[in-house]
């Protein structure tokens, strides 16, 4: 049975090679952006025209999420596999405290830990008519709070731990329709937001974290917040 997949920020950096990785399993990809007209999805499209459809997806508008709901349902009548990816740094991120501008916060918050939360409401029946669906909030070590030593990111860090919390609530609440949540540290990858010094390349993580999620079980027992090796990361 082919996958339905919709993962959103899907032009560039881990979501595009998300799309890539399941485009080329074969899976039914919905590719969530903000610019229809990404020059990178673009070219995806020309080798995967019937399996590759470009959704525009704007985490922070529950308008234009609804919309977007609508389009899907005109290709399929479930979703197997929602990745939220789509995420932020604000400008002042790494500023120390007296130079941060606090109040850029606030659109960091609304995008990274919001925005998820937004999309699967949104989406949720769809969700549910699959057989055993799988939720994946892509975060971070950064939003671990037993393990953190940093001292800036004030915007990032914390909006990462808020969805750590999002993603606990939702697998309480989906417990009962099979729906597997997890939070995944995909780990420091040379993306635009990694930089180009960071260790891992973005294509490869895309391809571990997928195997991953093709292992899970969907049984409630797996630990919730992991890193992309597999293993549970401390909250």
């Amino acid at each position: 049975m082919v996958q339905s997949v919709l993962i959103t920020g899907a032009s560039r950096g881990l979501g595009y090679c998300f799309a890539r990785k399941y485009l080329e399993d074969g899976a039914l990809v919905f590719a969530g952006v903000r610019d229809m007209n990404s020059e990178s999805l673009n070219l995806l499209k020309q080798q995967y025209p019937d399996k590759l459809i470009p959704v525009k997806l704007d985490v922070t508008a529950t308008s234009i999420i609804n919309e977007a709901v609508k389009m899907v349902e005109k290709y399929t009548d479930h979703i197997d596999i929602l990745i939220n990816n789509a995420a932020i740094h604000s400008e002042t991120s790494f500023e120390v405290l007296e130079n941060a501008d606090i109040d850029q916060c606030l659109e960091v918050y609304d995008i990274n830990a919001v925005g998820p939360i937004r999309v699967v409401k949104a989406f949720l029946q769809l969700l549910k008519n699959s057989q055993a669906a799988q939720i994946i909030n892509i975060s971070s070590e950064s939003g671990s709070i037993s393990t953190c030593k940093r001292e800036k990111e004030f915007d990032y860090c914390m909006s990462k731990a808020a969805l750590n919390m999002g993603t606990k609530l939702l697998s309480n609440y989906l417990k009962k329709d099979n729906i597997k949540v997890l939070a995944v540290h995909p780990g420091w990858m040379r993306t635009d937001m990694g930089g180009s010094n960071a260790a891992l390349d973005p294509y490869e993580t895309a391809c571990q974290l997928v195997y991953l999620f093709n292992q899970s079980n969907n049984q409630g027992d797996e630990p919730i917040f992991i890193d992309n090796t597999g293993n549970e990361f401390p909250w």
